[in-house]
């Protein structure tokens, strides 16, 4: 049975999610706080399996204390409850950098079937985490085993290669031909500037444009003219995705000859301060995804939580976004599915499909679809840099991959099948 401490100001919240997880044979509340300075002595004093943990808490911050726990190296499992607040957005978003595994929304209204969802979600979060390969076992009040030890420092590492990114992409040089390693990225030295646009977002030297033509009737036509590429990315993701992105966009290079779109499962509001923190330390753009927009090279396409993304052209062939706020598909909203049959008439010469950590089989049937009338490059994410192994293994035992590849090797893989 999973111990956990539960980190919410309100009494009538920490009640409701005190009995939603008591109702579980697997996990038991033992504690609870009510602020964040208190929460963090407990936590150092206390060996928590997980952590339930509200982002607006007086004294510190839910994100003032896992960034305290991060930098002081502590093992922790957190699970984030966050409202649709762009504030609490952005916030929920950088709390995954400093090690949070998962979150789940506030519901806004009170009411028994608010509350029976949203303790689904709270239940399927917790049980997905702990049986997640970033799970790590908390082993003594206030220490951790050397493993766990090591496990922080890299994160921690990788939170100084995402600073260091941030504070150097005005040095990229937008003729790079090559994805960023990770060795790249750890050469780059640490400065206290604030994030500026580096010169290879700028809009200079793109390519020729084909003139856009009216859209069919049932879609948005598309504004301005777009560009036709003979080959285009689409990624999915869901659980542990937001901190695979994190790794995995900013080693995209600037000179990336196509678009990528993305599907990350995440609820409305949560996918823009995902792309905005993206674009800060990557040498691509990135961007929320907007209806009827033409897709351009080194640009990164986020599909908006609650909306289904579908691929069009237009008479000129030029790729634009139509969001669909059609149903739910196997109770996802993005889902993956979706925007890849969506590419069945597309006119690229090859889809380079990707496949990152998740919960699920979402994109195996799509991908599955879309091989009976495209020609596919399908890179799956290899099991043991994974969050949850789920999406990529429907892929991979579908016989649907053609590559696997670690995390930090995909954007790699990418680029050399571009011909970069």
């Amino acid at each position: 049975m999973y111990k956990i401490l539960v980190v919410d100001d309100s009494a009538l919240m920490r009640r409701v999610i005190c009995d939603i997880i008591n109702a579980d044979s697997d996990f038991r509340v033992v504690d609870v706080s009510a602020d964040g300075e208190d929460a963090y002595n407990k936590i150092k004093n206390n060996p928590y399996d997980l952590i339930v943990l509200d982002m607006v808490l007086p004294k510190l911050t839910g994100l003032e204390l896992l960034e305290k726990l991060y930098n002081e190296k502590f093992t922790f499992n957190a699970v984030i409850v966050s409202s649709i607040l762009k504030e609490d957005a952005d916030k929920t978003v950088k709390a995954m950098e400093y090690g949070a595994l998962d979150f789940v929304v506030k519901p806004i209204r009170s009411g028994s079937d608010t509350r029976d969802v949203f303790g689904r979600q709270l239940l399927t979060s917790l049980h997905n985490v702990s049986k997640s390969n970033a799970f790590r076992p908390v082993t003594s009040s206030g220490s951790s085993s050397n493993d766990s030890k090591s496990f922080s420092e890299s994160r921690q590492a990788t939170q100084d290669r995402l600073e260091s990114v941030r504070n150097h992409l005005e040095n990229i040089k937008s003729g790079s031909g090559s994805a960023r390693t990770a060795s790249d990225i750890e050469k780059m030295g640490v400065t206290n500037q604030s994030p500026q646009m580096s010169p290879s977002k700028s809009n200079q030297d793109q390519p020729v444009v084909a003139a856009s033509t009216p859209a069919t009737p049932s879609k948005k036509a598309p504004t301005g003219s777009g560009v036709r590429t003979k080959k285009i990315i689409a990624l999915a993701c869901s659980t542990g995705g937001p901190q695979a992105l994190h790794t995995f966009v900013p080693m995209l290079p600037a000179s990336l000859s196509v678009p990528l779109v993305l599907v990350q499962h995440m609820p409305e509001g949560f996918t823009a301060s995902l792309a905005a923190r993206l674009d800060q330390i990557s040498a691509v753009h990135v961007k929320e995804a907007e209806d009827g927009e033409f897709f351009k090279p080194g640009w990164v396409y986020i599909t908006p939580g609650g909306k289904h993304m579908e691929i069009c052209e237009d008479g000129s062939k030029a790729a634009y976004c139509h969001l669909d706020d059609s149903p739910p598909v196997n109770s996802l909203k993005p889902c993956a599915d979706v925007m890849y049959k969506s590419l069945k008439d597309s006119s690229f010469d090859e889809i380079i499909c990707v496949v990152l950590t998740g919960m699920g089989a979402d994109g195996s049937e799509g991908i599955k679809y879309l091989n009976q009338y495209k020609k596919t490059y399908v890179i799956s994410q290899e099991a043991s840099t994974c969050v949850v192994y789920g999406m990529p293994k429907a892929v991979e035992q579908g016989g649907l991959s053609n590559e696997v590849a670690p995390l930090k090797s995909v954007a790699n893989s990418i680029v050399k099948r571009l011909g970069g």
